[in-house]
């Protein structure tokens, strides 16, 4: 499922209360998923692809976009940026 950027309503339940992370990419084994996806370690986050450590800062490691969690439904969901006016 996919939401504007500017949009705060989840489109399956209508619900106001969504939350929103951070798409990171590891590039080291290509996994591809939200933060919270991302286990917090002592020294930063754990891949659970490959279970490598993510220190904050790491090269290895990019953020590629933003997801949406709907607190009611726990429906997920990709945000796109906002449309242009036009």
């Amino acid at each position: 499922m996919q939401i504007e950027g500017d949009h705060s309503l989840c489109p399956a339940c209508g619900s106001a209360r969504l939350e929103f992370f951070p798409v990171l990419h590891h590039m080291i084994c290509a996994y591809v998923g939200p933060q919270y996806d991302f286990a917090s370690g002592a020294a930063g986050h754990n891949c659970p692809k490959c279970r490598r450590d993510i220190v904050s800062g790491d090269q290895a490691c990019e953020i590629v976009g933003t997801s949406a969690r709907c607190i009611e439904c726990q429906t997920e969901m990709v945000v796109s940026p906002p449309s242009a006016p036009g």
